[in-house]
């Protein structure tokens, strides 16, 4: 009887494993494919971006993926440039066969890659782009969160309705969307009687501003519009001081938000306005609990305080995630086509705002203010329904 033991036992074993059924295989990720700068001059823009995508990936996949299925996602360096970027989508769409792309910081990067993805019919939602001419093309596959509309907006109507300058000079990246928003800026000025003294675009990694800033003073502007970028602006600041040249007001399109901008300018930042579409404790447009939730698990994860372009990030991978939620309830795949087609559908409240596309790909409701660094702090100036200061003008 002993001996017959173990063999009763593992018969009963065996009849229970039977009973049970086989082990439930896992259930299939959804590979996306994320392309962004992680080195290189962009490096900074592109690893926020980057940061705010996976926290979005791993809220998803905490609370059991989208409809059950967990998100793999694929990174991938395009270090800046145009010929890494098109390699990469390349890769993610044929060799991989990616379900969509995410992310691309200036259209420079972005375009390249669009074209890519409506080639191999893979969805592409873009995290800040800003070529008008990109949704003009008749492409299906393409969207992005951000646009180029209010940008102009804002920029001209603080100083069309408040500061009301007499003139005006504008300095530019080549880049497509600071070329075409320093023109539309331009001509609105112009439209309301504001004078354009100076209309200059700048060369790629210029490291000395001088000529042109002594441009500025000759032509003896009052505001500086600058549609560059946060280190463009650092050095630009920096150099004004040594220069000597002082002006009534400084824009920046792009980068002045970042609170980066204080910490390596110190008093020299103290009246600078930048725009922003979302910034912790600032300016949150929509979802504020989403908004805390995000920020604390954005420090955790990282170390440091989410920039604005982080939340471009988590707003275009959720808005994707929606999209993908709706196919598979729909009973269809979450690529491809049903999932080119329930992105065109899709309406999502996100602290971004909310995200809804039009029939060219382009957001309905991006919003974007005006903030100006008061006391070493970012403050919100325009519009007036969202200010929560008044705007110091001339700037100490």
């Amino acid at each position: 009887m002993t001996r017959r033991r173990p063999v009763v036992v593992l018969l009963g074993l065996l009849l229970t494993l039977a009973a049970i059924g086989p082990p439930l295989p896992a259930a299939e990720p959804i590979v996306v494919g994320e392309i962004n700068p992680r080195t290189g001059v962009l490096a900074a823009q592109g690893l926020a971006v980057a940061h705010g995508i996976q926290i979005a990936v791993e809220e998803v996949n905490a609370r059991g993926g989208v409809a059950g299925r967990p998100i793999r996602l694929l990174e991938r360096d395009d270090e800046g440039k145009p010929d890494r970027a098109i390699a990469a989508a390349e890769e993610l769409t044929a060799r991989r066969q990616v379900a969509a792309l995410l992310g691309g910081y200036v259209d420079s990067l972005v375009g390249p890659v669009s074209e890519v993805a409506e080639r191999a019919r893979t969805p592409y939602l873009a995290t800040a782009s800003l070529d008008e001419r990109l949704t003009q093309r008749g492409y299906r596959y393409f969207f992005r969160v951000s646009s180029l509309r209010p940008y102009v907006t804002v920029t001209v109507g603080l100083l069309r309705e408040v500061i009301r300058p007499a003139r005006v000079a504008i300095l530019y990246s080549p880049t497509p969307g600071a070329s075409q928003l320093a023109a539309q800026q331009r001509d609105a000025l112009t439209a309301a009687s504001i004078r354009v003294t100076l209309f200059e675009p700048f060369a790629p990694g210029l490291s000395d501003f001088t000529p042109l800033l002594a441009k500025v003073r000759d032509r003896d502007a009052e505001v500086l519009l600058s549609n560059a970028f946060f280190a463009d602006h650092l050095l630009v600041v920096r150099q004004m001081a040594q220069g000597g040249i002082r002006l009534r007001g400084f824009l920046g399109a792009f980068g002045l938000e970042f609170p980066g901008v204080v910490r390596e300018l110190g008093a020299a930042a103290e009246g600078l306005l930048g725009t922003t579409t979302w910034q912790p404790g600032v300016f949150v447009p929509a979802a504020l609990d989403e908004s805390r939730a995000f920020v604390a698990a954005y420090r955790t994860r990282f170390g440091q305080e989410p920039v604005p372009l982080s939340m471009h990030g988590y707003g275009a991978a959720r808005a994707l995630f929606a999209a993908m939620t709706g196919a598979l309830r729909e009973g269809r795949r979450p690529a491809g086509e049903p999932l080119r087609e329930a992105l065109a559908r899709v309406d999502v409240e996100t602290p971004l705002g909310r995200i809804k596309f039009d029939p060219n790909g382009d957001p309905r409701f991006y919003e974007r203010v005006v903030v100006q660094i008061q006391g070493g702090r970012h403050v919100v100036v325009y519009p007036p329904g969202a200010a929560t200061a008044r705007l110091v003008y001339p700037r100490p």
